[in-house]
């Protein structure tokens, strides 16, 4: 049997997230209403924003054509990005395994003369119907 107070809170926040969807539904209504003049601002808004991310696109298109520097900064990013992901794995790993046998971590790891706080620590998360709640 659920636990009294676990049914009554959950109720609560049910019962407040009901009422929170109709009242946003309710101001989205009202928004929603705007003039003419607004209406024809945010249509041409919005063309002007695709005008400039087509040229911003073709510009693009025309540097990696004509730039070699170009192209192999974005190589170098690429491995960048990959070193990154490799490092941080490996990070969380091994946070992971030294945590689960010494218990939450809190060190400072030097690097480069720059202090760098390390931390882990189990958090308690609760879910309703599979979503966390915050």
């Amino acid at each position: 049997m659920a636990d009294p107070v676990f049914q009554e809170q959950i109720a609560i926040i049910q019962e407040n997230l009901e009422i929170m969807k109709e009242i946003k539904r309710s101001m989205k209504e009202i928004e929603d209403d705007v003039p003419m003049e607004l209406e024809e601002l945010m249509m041409s808004l919005n063309d002007l924003k695709k005008q400039v991310k087509a040229q911003k696109e073709e510009h693009v298109r025309s540097i990696m054509k004509d730039n070699v520097d170009y192209n192999e900064y974005r190589e170098k990013l690429q491995i960048a990005k990959e070193s990154i992901a490799e490092a941080k794995l490996k990070l969380f790993t091994a946070a992971a395994n030294q945590s689960r046998d010494q218990g939450d971590l809190d060190q400072t790891v030097m690097v480069q003369g720059a202090p760098f706080r390390l931390q882990t620590q189990k958090e308690v998360t609760v879910y309703l119907n599979g979503k966390a709640v915050k």
